[in-house]
């Protein structure tokens, strides 16, 4: 199979809506050789895919765009297969970027699926690592309905101890 993916936007729209994993993969490998605006174009379509292995290389490839690309990971968190979501919180908690803790955070406290919640809480934690007092200021400037701030600090504290005291300390005026 030859896939030109400056000339074949159609065909790679259709590759990727398939369960062929191989020609996904040859799509990927070749995905250096297109425009940026192209790529990320594929690699979120990426995002979709059911499978596994798929979606976390899309989401490798894409934290390399960093904060540029963060709000449209930001509009994944709320629609879309659970899979999705998970990968779209792996993706910004790589990058880094301080405007996606509170969308993270809404999704980490309303998702019911276990593995959001594991890749909302690993994107957390490596966020309020990366960006303690904005972390902190996050908190403080969302809605927290009772025992939300005691969730989250659990959370850290399983993760990461001086992290959860230090976010404490930063959030000391916020109700538990």
């Amino acid at each position: 199979m030859r896939i030109r993916l400056q000339q074949d936007s159609d065909t790679i729209m259709n590759i990727l809506k398939s369960d062929n994993i191989e020609r996904k993969l040859k799509i990927l490998d070749k995905i250096d050789g297109v425009d940026e605006k192209q790529s990320i174009k594929i690699l979120i379509k990426m995002l979709e895919d059911r499978s596994w292995c798929m979606r976390e290389k899309a989401a490798n490839r894409l934290v390399a765009y960093g904060p540029r690309i963060s709000s449209r990971l930001q509009r994944l968190l709320k629609k879309g297969y659970w899979y999705t979501r998970a990968s779209a919180c792996m993706a910004l908690g790589e990058i880094g970027d301080a405007h996606a803790i509170e969308p993270i955070i809404a999704l980490y406290l309303t998702d019911e699926n276990p593995t959001v919640l594991k890749e909302a809480c690993g994107a957390l934690v490596k966020l309020a690592q990366k960006k303690t007092k904005k972390f902190a200021q996050a908190i403080q400037r969302i809605q927290l309905l009772p025992g939300d701030l005691q969730r989250i600090l659990l959370m850290l504290e399983k993760n990461d101890i001086e992290l959860r005291n230090t976010i404490k300390k930063l959030t000391a005026n916020v109700d538990e």
